[in-house]
């Protein structure tokens, strides 16, 4: 088992524990799933959005992570931080609802990546194509590949 596995599954035990569990299913996602260096992605799968309630989130901070507060669309995110003075991030979770096109889409956009290495590598050499961009347009950038080369697919 890699060291990245390692801290998933810690993690993935923390959030299924941690909670008193409006959580379902946690699945690691994104480029470190794919073995690769960088943030920490996990798909955190709720009930619903108003399961995650104020005390879920006091717990979430007490272990570390904390809501980061942009318009995001049918989910929440947290992130946990190397330090909170430069919050470089170590890890960020997605919560999304159970069944709901959001969760679709992330579950069949990692299943891609995982099974198409030649689609893989043209998301590693897209994403070094837009590193030098601020944090949030990179992440739109992100957002925007996955809708041309995923996405709209299925």
């Amino acid at each position: 088992m890699t060291d990245i596995q390692k801290q998933f599954n810690d993690k993935r035990r923390l959030l299924l524990n941690l909670l008193d569990s409006p959580v379902i299913d946690v699945r690691h996602i994104g480029s470190t799933a794919l073995g690769e260096e960088g943030i920490m992605d996990i798909l955190v799968i709720v009930p619903n959005l108003h399961a995650m309630t104020t005390l879920d989130e006091k717990r979430l901070n007490q272990s570390g992570f904390y809501r980061l507060h942009h318009p995001y669309h049918k989910k929440c995110v947290f992130s946990e931080f190397h330090d909170l003075v430069s919050l470089r991030e170590k890890c960020r979770l997605h919560i999304v609802e159970d069944q709901s096109t959001k969760t679709r889409i992330y579950l069949e956009a990692q299943n891609t990546l995982t099974e198409s290495e030649t689609l893989a590598e043209a998301f590693r050499t897209f994403k070094e194509s837009v590193r030098h961009l601020s944090q949030k347009d990179y992440e739109s950038a992100k957002a925007d590949w996955f809708r041309l080369h995923i996405a709209n697919k299925h």
